[in-house]
């Protein structure tokens, strides 16, 4: 059934209890003259009376039967839950491990090849230089010479960066 009439249906069938126990009295209250005899007559379905509450106690039980049932379904759902998000956490910081390991390697493949890019800029003023044959007394002198010790310190620097992604790499295997 569609949901609208399901609603429906929900509300016309105690309506149509209700209507129904009020014709069932008024005919009882038209066929029987006093008091009296109306009382026997309802005395009759005394018996009915204790079977429908008794039907409708079961129907409390099994009620709260199938809720504890429910519950216990839940409950594992729950479970299942909470296993699930620790699942996706400790994934969560693996990730995070890892990124931080692939932006420490971009940073380190940063500096080497900027300090590649200094050494190979100071070598090829070097060669320019040289090719010069400049006299010892000539003013750009002085400028070799700084770019002859900025070569070795971008040396030392790059000797430095290799040394220490040799360890890294030794400490992570």
């Amino acid at each position: 059934m569609t949901e609208p009439v399901h609603r429906s249906l929900l509300f016309l069938i105690p309506l149509l209890i209700v209507g129904l126990q009020a014709l069932i009295g008024f005919g009882v209250y038209q066929a029987f003259p006093d008091w009296a005899t109306r009382g026997q007559f309802g005395d009759v379905f005394g018996v009915v009376n204790a079977l429908f509450s008794g039907l409708a106690f079961a129907g409390l039980i099994y009620t709260v039967f199938l809720q504890r049932e429910e519950l216990s379904l839940q409950r594992k759902e729950l479970e299942l839950t909470r296993l699930e998000l620790q699942r996706t956490a400790k994934a969560q910081e693996q990730s995070e491990i890892a990124l931080r390991a692939q932006a420490e390697a971009a940073l380190q493949s940063a500096r080497l090849t900027t300090t590649n890019a200094l050494l190979e800029h100071y070598r090829v003023e070097l060669s320019r230089f040289k090719m010069l044959n400049l006299p010892g007394s000539d003013p750009r002198r002085v400028q070799v010479k700084e770019l002859e010790v900025r070569e070795q310190t971008l040396l030392a620097i790059l000797d430095s960066l290799y040394v220490q992604i040799s360890s890294e790499e030794i400490g992570n295997e």
